[in-house]
């Protein structure tokens, strides 16, 4: 037993009470991040999933900056400058049409990714097919541009189209590129710094990237030094909340010179045979001759000799004039130290982002349960305020419609009293002769008794004039019709919550997550909830009120059919039952006149005993009384409903307490990681 308990602690231990440690780097953070965000609670999204595998990319990746700027500000001959080739495509229209990812790798080449996902190799000597928005570029996603250039090897540099280019979309994927770089160079051109159009641009785009921004004016050769000076001193002033640096550079120079620089013109050399190389081996593998690539290299090595042997003196000069050292130094010395603390305060902010987005979700799923929650307590007020006032108004015309038969028995009895008449009756009463005669002799003696005259009350009532008839038709009619009305009330009463729910239903049977990183499956889930609406709320109140449908018209029908097929045989037996109490009587009489009398029925007696044949007792007790069966029956109806929407309220609180419990899942995630 000890063997198996220690066996059942160390399952525990290992897969049950497991605490997942995370250490307290970037990574570990993400790490983290990652664990609670993919919680199989929160049903994560396959979109959620990439967002944070990206995140993870962001973090093992060099640093990132991102050149940016207005249109024509020179960006793509900047970016040749500091790559020292003339690589990136440039023109008078906004050529970069696309985010190019400039990053490290042995050869130079070039990535094309496209929007349905597929992935591309070229030379870099098609660039321009796949950049230049003059080109048919619609279908690619974006660029990635691999150079073996040193600097690369810490730093991704990332070419955007810029904020002004004309068209909206790439002003949009230029913020996002914003949000995610380490670093940000701002390239102007030195004489259009500081005009209104481009403050409003810094001022909606750059606002939140000082600690990352550096500002560059291009084209400096083209001015004065004073001229110069007063510009970047405008700059200074102007937009020191942008910028923690301004360089006013020359583009063009700095390419001429570095793309002349030893080193430079050495890697070129290079890849220049590399190439060569590639080619001659991929041609002729099988008759390879080797004098010929003894030769290629001896080529080479001269080539790379003449390279040591130039003068780049003046070239070195113009380098300097350019200032692009500067710019170089920057990236080296401000935002490269900077990088880490940079990229994970993007990557804090981006988890901050997400969990917001979430969170977002489910308070709109909580939004929408209020919604319907709110519908359901409104109906329940406005039901017990409905029901009351038809028992009230219901009662009160049942209560109306018990006196309608209490007029008819009236009318029946009246017309039976009508035909109480008389007839002439003989007895035989003993006598004697003498006192002392013991002889006895009988005499007839004549009187006169009641008695009814039935035929001519039936005649009277059912027959000729069928006055009882006429009477119990209108009745019927009359409780038909409050039969009808009670069953329209209590439909409409229904139909109008049925009515509101339907449209709280419309839009979310459609409802479709707004962010990609929002869970597909709970947005499924809340359709599906949706659509069954009538299942998860309705039903139960529609079958209600069909039951109460059924009791209501078994109750009338109870009442129509005692009255309608009851009320000949009800007159009839009260007839008959006078008749023989007035035949009891006169046996009575004719045996011992002096102790009894003759009876004669008052119009009291008949309508007490019409009461009994047509059992009115049992039709009070439903009608008239304070309770009636449709008291009865709202009240039952309103307890139904109490019950069923305290059911469907705790049903309801239940959806929104998952969703509530995420969200404070979130929060406590955004508390516990401190964003």
């Amino acid at each position: 037993m000890s063997l198996l308990n220690g066996f059942i602690k160390s399952y525990k231990d290992k897969y049950l009470n497991k605490t997942v440690v995370f250490d307290k780097t970037l990574l570990g953070f993400l790490k983290k991040s990652e664990h609670l965000l993919l919680d199989d609670r929160l049903s994560p999204s396959i979109q959620l999933r990439q967002a944070l595998d990206e995140l993870n990319i962001r973090v093992k990746e060099p640093m990132k900056v991102a050149i940016t700027g207005q249109f024509s500000s020179g960006k793509s001959t900047f970016l040749n400058a500091l790559l020292a080739k003339q690589i990136l495509p440039t023109g008078i229209t906004p050529v970069t049409s696309k985010v190019n990812y400039i990053k490290y790798a042995d050869e130079l080449k070039i990535r094309v990714k496209y929007k349905d996902g597929r992935d591309e190799y070229h030379d870099i000597e098609n660039i321009q097919r796949f950049t230049d928005q003059r080109q048919s570029v619609e279908d690619v996603d974006y660029l990635t541009l691999y150079s073996p250039l040193n600097m690369l090897k810490d730093i991704v540099f990332v070419d955007t189209p810029g904020l002004n280019s004309g068209a909206n979309v790439d002003t949009q994927t230029t913020i996002k590129v914003l949000q995610e770089v380490d670093g940000i160079i701002w390239l102007t051109l030195l004489d259009n710094a500081g005009k209104l159009s481009e403050t409003r641009v810094l001022e909606k785009y750059l606002s939140k990237y000082k600690n990352k921004s550096l500002c560059v004016l291009n084209q400096k050769d083209k001015f004065s030094q004073s001229e110069i000076e007063q510009s970047v001193e405008y700059v200074q002033n102007t937009f020191a909340q942008y910028f923690s640096k301004v360089v006013p550079i020359s583009a063009l120079q700095a390419l001429k010179s570095r793309s002349s620089d030893k080193n430079a013109l050495m890697q070129e050399a290079l890849e220049e045979f590399i190439k060569s190389l590639h080619v001659k081996l991929k041609n002729d593998m099988q008759d390879m001759d080797i004098t010929v690539l003894q030769k290629q290299y001896a080529q080479y090595e001269k080539n790379l000799d003449e390279i040591r042997d130039m003068d780049l003196s003046a070239n070195l000069e113009l380098s300097r004039t350019s200032n692009i050292n500067q710019v170089i130094d920057f990236i080296k010395e401000e935002i490269q130290p900077k990088a880490i603390e940079s990229k994970e305060f993007a990557i804090k902010l981006e988890i901050q982002s997400i969990c917001e987005k979430i969170v977002a979700q489910y308070e709109v799923f909580l939004n929408i349960y209020d919604e319907l929650n709110g519908e359901l307590r409104a109906f329940h007020q406005n039901s017990k305020e409905e029901f009351e006032k038809a028992k009230t108004e219901f009662s009160q015309n049942l209560k109306n419609a018990y006196v309608k038969i209490e007029q008819i028995i009236d009318a029946i009895a009246g017309e039976i009293y009508k035909q109480i008449q008389t007839k002439k009756r003989y007895r035989y009463q003993k006598c004697k002769k003498g006192i002392f005669d013991k002889n006895e002799y009988f005499i007839k003696v004549e009187y006169e008794s009641a008695y009814i005259n039935a035929d001519e009350a039936f005649k009277t009532l059912f027959y000729d004039d069928d006055l009882v008839g006429k009477m119990f038709k209108k009745y019927i009619r009359y409780i038909a019709s409050i039969e009808e009305e009670v069953h329209q009330r209590n439909g409409e009463i229904y139909k109008k919550f049925e009515e509101k729910i339907y449209r709280w239903q419309s839009p979310y049977t459609i409802i479709r997550k707004k962010e990609k990183i929002h869970s597909d499956v709970e947005f499924a889930n809340m359709r599906k909830f949706a659509a069954r609406v009538y299942e998860h709320i309705l039903k139960p109140y529609n079958d209600e009120i069909l039951a109460s449908f059924a009791h209501i018209s078994s109750d009338f029908k109870y009442i129509g059919s005692a009255i309608e097929f009851n009320y000949q045989n009800a007159t009839s037996t009260c007839i008959s039952f006078l008749d023989d109490k007035i035949e009891s009587f006169v046996e009575l009489y004719e045996q011992n006149p002096t102790r009894f009398s003759l009876y004669q029925p008052s119009l009291e007696d008949i309508k007490h005993r019409l009461v009994e044949s047509f059992h009115m007792y049992k039709l009070e007790n439903i009608m008239s009384k304070n309770r009636t069966f449709l008291s009865q029956e709202y009240d039952r109806l309103q307890e139904n409903f109490s019950n069923i929407f305290e059911e469907k309220e705790a049903f309801i609180d239940k959806q929104k307490n998952r969703h509530s419990k995420i969200i404070d899942l979130l929060k406590n995630c955004q508390k516990d990681l401190n964003i």
